[in-house]
């Protein structure tokens, strides 16, 4: 647990943790969607981010705001970020899952901290017509809270 941001918040009786290295997504889609999911239920968390996976949902950008246009609702500018999408819901699922094992019931949990940071640039293949570009991957760290009602 030593290299993890979070390491003096974790307390092992109330808290859970799921973490996921090496994921191919924007750094910047990962830090808005997560942000915007924190202090949320778990559970209600899977549901938004089904809503963004089909484009029904707009994520609010707040920090990365460049070209991001209005989007109906209460935002001032939003997008979809599906593929960071798809990756948080299966960080979430595993944060769920944790729970339950630790013997939490999966209704208490609360996502609390979150983390985001840049990982390791790839090349891609050579003899393709993205030659030179580099995969951007993200590490994303999720500490949930059980929260008895």
């Amino acid at each position: 647990m030593a290299g993890h941001p979070f390491v003096k918040q974790y307390e092992p009786e109330k808290h859970v943790l799921a973490i996921t290295t090496y994921r191919r997504i924007s750094p910047k889609d990962a830090r808005e969607l997560l942000v915007h999911l924190r202090g949320r239920k778990a559970l209600d968390a899977l549901k938004l981010l089904d809503l963004v996976i089909k484009k029904k949902y707009a994520v609010p950008f707040k920090r990365y705001t460049e070209g991001a246009a209005h989007k109906t609702g209460n935002i001032a500018g939003g997008r979809y970020p599906v593929n960071a999408a798809k990756e948080i819901k299966n960080l979430i699922n595993s944060l769920i899952k944790n729970a339950e094992y630790k013997g939490f019931d999966a209704d208490a949990v609360y996502i609390k901290y979150v983390a985001v940071s840049r990982a390791a640039t790839f090349h891609r293949p050579r003899r393709s017509r993205f030659r030179g570009q580099k995969a951007k991957s993200t590490h994303l760290y999720v500490l949930g809270e059980v929260r008895e009602k």
